[in-house]
């Protein structure tokens, strides 16, 4: 290695684990009169369009980082090397970047007018330092012309091992690795395959109305569970790119795949979008009342992701809908209506479940003394929270039990007496969810933590018992025996 030649870095996939353009457009998402203005200058040429989007910054502070370029970097710089950031990102973009790792001394970047990338970089570079005067950090083919003219070459790679095929056959001086977790590890966790669970929700009115057993429904809503399982990842897709700022300021959230860098926001947009129609050609095959019920949920959780989860109190009410929604669509999806009691009952439910949520993001923030990032919520909320929770689940019950006097439950049910037995086990849920949540145990959605949660598995098992028992005509025989 030669110390006394400047150390020329690239910025997008080098230093950035991300591509400072895709993030560019992230954080211009909610502008789309903005997005459409670059986009409408992107003839006038890249660096143009460039310019345009840095007038909206990403939020660089907690852009991820390649470690082993930063480790490179620091130990250039404590020999007293000059360390250089070369980028075809905007000016504004590599400033701001450059800023956050000691060492750095210099920049150059696309201006607006120029766009500053493969053999215009390597002219730009020669014409400063001369042929063989530096040496180079990249990570793309579109590097290749600068390693050319450089004198020791440089490779950043998210592979754990090996190189990529084009760049098999190249001469590195170091390659400099930030190991990516598995892609079906990465892409799962992006998808939210285990929220997936609460889709299950469709196959509740199915259960409710004793109708399980029927082949035809079940496949029916099993086709709707892919269908709203296919739009709720694209949805969470979308949602994760919305957030990127804030899941990165986040303890936990910040080791999601597009707020870690993993997978990039535009390529999370293009698969979202993909599922997206996967979802409706579905939903469109299952009748155009579902189609409409998928679409209402996804104009919902569209409009919830881009404003209403900033707005306190709004947000937990679409949140509690959009479980509801689920439920709708299995009603819908296997033509059974739902009882006046039934959505009374499930509603305040998902209400009480909505505030847990919030309540743990309270919950922490007041632990850790911080701001709750993109919501409408502090630390100081959580009193207030678990009040209005509290209450939601406590009336859930109360409606449960008036439910188990009315006319529909001696239909169904040829005991309904057992029924009552069901209010205490319910009750307990409540209790132990809102207990747990007041620990700071509850980490996820509290619908999947319920799934995961073995006294809340319990009270499911305890309850779908009593139901089932009840139901059962030798139950009625067993109850006028034991209360003539």
């Amino acid at each position: 290695m030669t110390a006394a030649k400047p150390l020329v870095v690239d910025l997008d996939g080098s230093l950035l684990r991300t591509d400072s353009l895709h993030e560019s457009i992230a954080a211009n998402l909610r502008s789309p009169g903005r997005l459409a203005g670059a986009a409408a200058r992107l003839g006038r040429g890249k660096a143009v369009f460039k310019r345009t989007l840095a007038a909206a910054s990403p939020d660089l502070a907690n852009v991820p980082l390649n470690p082993a370029v930063v480790d490179l970097i620091t130990e250039r710089a404590a020999h007293g090397g000059e360390v250089i950031v070369a980028t075809g990102a905007d000016d504004s973009i590599a400033r701001g970047v450059a800023a956050r790792v000691p060492g750095i001394t210099d920049l150059l970047a696309s201006d607006g007018l120029m766009n500053l990338t493969g053999t215009r970089k390597a002219d730009a570079l020669v014409a400063r330092f001369g042929l063989r005067g530096f040496d180079y950090v990249g990570n793309a083919p579109v590097d290749v012309p600068i390693w050319d003219v450089a004198d020791e070459a440089y490779l950043a790679t998210t592979r754990p091992e090996g190189l990529p095929g084009w760049a098999a056959r190249r001469s590195f001086a170091g390659v400099l690795r930030d190991p990516r977790p598995s892609r079906m590890r990465t892409w799962t966790r992006a998808l939210r395959l285990h929220q997936s669970a609460k889709n299950l929700l469709l196959f509740l009115p199915l259960i409710a109305a004793h109708s399980f057993t029927d082949g035809a429904l079940l496949g029916r809503a099993a086709a709707g569970f892919v269908a709203f399982t296919f739009m709720a990842s694209a949805v969470y897709l979308l949602n994760d790119t919305l957030d990127m700022a804030s899941d990165r300021a986040h303890p936990r959230k910040h080791s999601r795949p597009i707020a870690a860098g993993w997978i990039s926001p535009l390529l999370g947009l293009t698969v979202g979008a993909g599922l997206v129609v996967l979802s409706l050609v579905i939903s469109a095959l299952l009748g155009p009342a579902f189609l409409a019920v998928v679409l209402a949920y996804a104009l919902l959780t569209t409009v919830y992701s881009f404003w209403l989860k900033r707005i306190a109190i709004v947000d937990i009410v679409v949140l509690a809908l959009l479980y509801m929604v689920r439920i709708v669509a299995g009603a819908v999806v296997t033509g059974i209506a739902l009882s006046f009691w039934f959505t009374g009952v499930t509603l305040f439910v998902f209400l009480s479940l909505a505030l847990v949520k919030r309540y743990a993001e309270a919950h922490q923030a007041r632990e850790a003394r911080r701001e709750i990032s993109g919501r409408g919520y502090s630390g100081d909320d959580v009193h207030a929270i678990l009040a209005l929770g509290a209450s939601a689940g406590i009336a859930s019950v109360l409606l449960l039990a008036i439910y188990i006097q009315s006319d529909a439950v001696s239909d169904l049910y040829p005991a309904p007496a057992l029924l009552w037995l069901v209010i205490p086990a319910f009750f307990y849920w409540i209790a132990h969810l809102w207990l747990t949540a007041g620990r700071g145990e509850v980490h996820d959605d509290p619908l999947v933590f319920a799934l995961r949660d073995p006294a809340s598995l319990i009270s499911a098992v305890v309850m779908l018992g009593i139901f089932f028992a009840a139901s059962l005509p030798a139950s009625a025989g067993l109850v006028n025996g034991l209360f003539p």
